[in-house]
């Protein structure tokens, strides 16, 4: 179980990291520790340097490269080890809930089709796999497990309440896409950059040959109900956080009009309003309404980039 300091640590160093290709955890894992130990090493001869002759030029350097290391070395070890396990465990079949293999071919209308996505729907459908500018020739396999994925040997971890969060997955249908590239599964993925910060989404797309739809819906109706019975334990308000703010909208330039109404109404009777019965409930009313929806509509706004798929 991390600390909340080492979970804000691995948000920032996720955030900062994410779409990079962990096509070898276990070399991420053996940089961190390289890192650890020259900074280790470093921090050992400056306070030696330091007793023995008091601070100087070559103190101020050994401790510069102590300070960058210290806070996310250990951090990006751990994540290293982590994944290199995780995807240990998966290639040999631990978990595994789906496989199938993409042809080159395949890959280069995905390829094409990838970048098409992005430019079509903006930066949160960036792709959090970095697809390699050069197609391997034999293909590229996917493996789904229960909690994650490897796709052209890249790993990638898909939990509701891991770093990053997963957070909705969707079938793309291509069959009347011109050239008609490879149907696609698609998993929204949220990296919080910080405690308080806002949240970055990306996308991890990957292809679906028409040979492997089975075990593609095999991966899909794996992930898809606990992410419905997620989605449905939220306030009814944030289900739809668009619609709901839409609906605010009306109901506030609704109020606004009763009220106005009610006040130009007891004018034209030549009344006050105070002792005009009907436009002073429908001011009442009409007052009440626009709390209503300034309320919800704010909470719903402030909530929306935490809770937001």
């Amino acid at each position: 179980m991390l600390t909340s300091g080492a979970r804000r640590i691995l948000c920032v160093t996720s955030g900062a990291s994410r779409g990079n290709p962990l096509r070898n955890p276990s070399r991420k894992a053996a940089i961190s520790a390289g890192l650890l130990a020259v900074a280790a090493a470093a921090g050992w001869l400056g306070l030696e340097r330091y007793h023995a002759g008091g601070a100087d030029w070559v103190v101020i350097v050994l401790f510069a490269v102590v300070v960058p290391v210290v806070p996310f070395a250990p951090v990006l070890l751990i994540q290293g080890l982590l994944f290199a396990s995780g995807k240990a465990k998966l290639d040999a079949g631990i978990g595994r809930v789906a496989q199938w293999h993409v042809a080159a071919e395949d890959w280069d209308r995905f390829r094409a089709f990838d970048r098409e996505r992005v430019a079509a729907y903006g930066a949160s459908y960036v792709n959090d796999l970095r697809i390699r500018q050069v197609t391997p020739p034999g293909g590229v396999a996917v493996i789904v497990g229960k909690t994650s994925l490897i796709v052209d040997h890249s790993y990638h971890v898909l939990r509701l309440s891991g770093l990053p969060e997963l957070r909705n997955i969707g079938w793309v249908d291509n069959s009347a896409t011109p050239q008609r590239p490879p149907d696609c599964l698609e998993f929204k993925l949220a990296y919080p950059r910080s405690r308080y910060g806002t949240i970055t989404y990306t996308t991890l797309r990957v292809p679906i040959p028409e040979a492997a739809f089975g075990q593609a819906r095999l991966a899909y109706y794996h992930f898809a109900p606990a992410i419905e019975r997620l989605h449905a334990t939220r306030p009814v308000a944030l289900r739809n956080p668009i619609r709901t703010l839409q609906v605010c909208g009306v109901l506030l330039l609704v109020s606004l009009a009763a009220a106005a109404w009610a006040w130009l109404e007891a004018d034209r009777m030549g009344q006050s309003i105070n002792n005009t019965d009907t436009p002073m409930a429908v001011l009442i009313v009409a007052g009440a309404v626009a709390i209503f929806a300034v309320i919800v509509g704010g909470a719903t706004l402030l909530l929306r980039p935490r809770l937001d798929v």
